[in-house]
């Protein structure tokens, strides 16, 4: 992943996240679409495993670059004149 040019170090879970959120830009996607597209059927997650992946992409990529629709999901905005 690169910002302004410059690799930025995700996790690969942090990586799909992103990936899910960049292959639907402008759609809201919920939580359990995006646990639906990091974990495997069947594996354990923390009640909150989605927003610290959310939270460590912010940190690292911009607080702008990823947006809360508040109790229903997160989105990335299309770029204007795309």
């Amino acid at each position: 992943v690169e910002k302004a040019g410059q690799p930025v170090t995700v996790g690969a879970r942090e990586f799909s996240v992103l990936l899910a959120l960049m292959q639907y830009p402008g759609e809201v996607l919920d939580r359990a679409r995006l646990e639906a597209a990091v974990y495997g059927f069947g594996e354990e997650l923390d009640s909150n495993a989605i927003e610290v992946h959310i939270h460590h992409l912010r940190r690292k990529l911009g607080e702008g670059f990823i947006k809360t629709l508040r109790g229903v999901g997160y989105f990335i905005a299309r770029e204007s004149g795309a």
